[in-house]
């Protein structure tokens, strides 16, 4: 790649393997649909005889072509699978006390529940259920250095639905137990 001009025929491979190396280089648009996209774009690989290659936006735009809404080329850091992320986080981040079913959120996000946990898991390192029960923990956390609330009722307002599954992740988190936590203990959530 380098600084050297890409030949049509590079571009073409990038398109069609959704090389993500290739991306801000050059754009690909397709005349029969009048949309341009990234070299990475995960939209269906179009005919090699209706796409046309672009070295900037501005030209693809200036061509009459529109950005797709999958990639968008348009959007300098745009990152569909960070995006798909990110909007889990923020769904999670409001649902986390109450029981939660990530096939809803996956619908939500108009995805799979596989599709949806292999790539929270490749951007976050932890799984969807991994990152409810860190939040719960830190709620918990929270809640027992801030309030008097026994340790049964703060298992419930984190989200817990039973108190040895709150023992036990709370335990497995921090290292200690709620007890010693809200006595000064020094644990990690």
């Amino acid at each position: 790649m380098g600084t050297m001009a890409l030949t049509e025929r590079e571009k073409w491979e990038a398109v069609t393997r959704c090389n993500k190396a290739y991306d801000g280089l050059f754009f690909y648009a397709v005349k029969t649909t009048g949309i341009f996209c990234r070299p990475s774009c995960k939209a269906k690989t179009p005919v090699g005889k209706n796409v046309l290659f672009f070295d900037t936006v501005e030209a693809a735009l200036a061509a009459g072509f529109r950005p797709c809404k999958r990639c968008r080329p348009d959007m300098p850091a745009f990152d569909p699978e960070q995006d798909l992320v990110r909007s889990a986080q923020a769904i999670l981040r409001q649902v986390y006390t109450k029981p939660v079913d990530l096939n809803i959120i996956a619908r939500q996000l108009n995805t799979s529940p596989s599709h949806f946990t292999r790539l929270f898991k490749r951007s976050t390192g932890i799984t969807p259920r991994q990152y409810i029960m860190n939040s719960r923990v830190k709620k918990a956390c929270s809640l027992l250095r801030q309030t008097n609330a026994g340790i049964l009722e703060i298992a419930c307002l984190a989200g817990f639905q039973s108190a040895s599954n709150f023992h036990r992740c709370f335990k497995e988190q921090t290292g200690l137990t709620p007890q010693e936590y809200r006595k000064g203990g020094d644990g990690e959530p």
